[in-house]
């Protein structure tokens, strides 16, 4: 009998659309209801194969949370500042989300690492 699932892998099942999800209220309004429910059937599926200790959904999640971070700094160094001229303000809305979500990810990958998560995940 496999033990228990640890109370952390069960948070992370549920909760790991949130950092992808992150962003900036502009962006919120352009994104299609179509893509919402590819987001949403893809994570949740996951979740479930989490929960169901499927070792390629713990190899999916840190893809997709790895994937997220690498995306964040890509779009944060290129669309920090609004306008191109020098002195040109920050887009405080962009980079706090961005921050934040990187910074989630970060706290996923370190925990769905962890040995006691990969032991739980055999």
């Amino acid at each position: 009998m496999k033990p228990r699932l640890p109370t952390g892998l069960i948070i992370v099942a549920a909760l790991q659309f949130v950092p992808p999800l992150i962003v900036a209220p502009a962006t919120l309004r352009t994104v299609s209801p179509v893509i919402w429910a590819a987001i949403v059937i893809v994570f949740g599926l996951l979740g479930v194969n989490l929960l169901r200790r499927q070792a390629w959904s713990r190899v999916a999640t840190v893809f997709l949370q790895g994937f997220s971070i690498i995306v964040r700094l890509l779009v944060l160094v290129g669309n920090a500042t609004v306008g191109t001229e020098v002195g040109a303000p920050v887009d405080v809305p962009l980079v706090t989300t961005s921050v934040l979500s990187m910074l989630l990810s970060a706290a996923i990958l370190y925990y769905i690492d962890l040995p006691d998560v990969q032991m739980a995940m055999q």
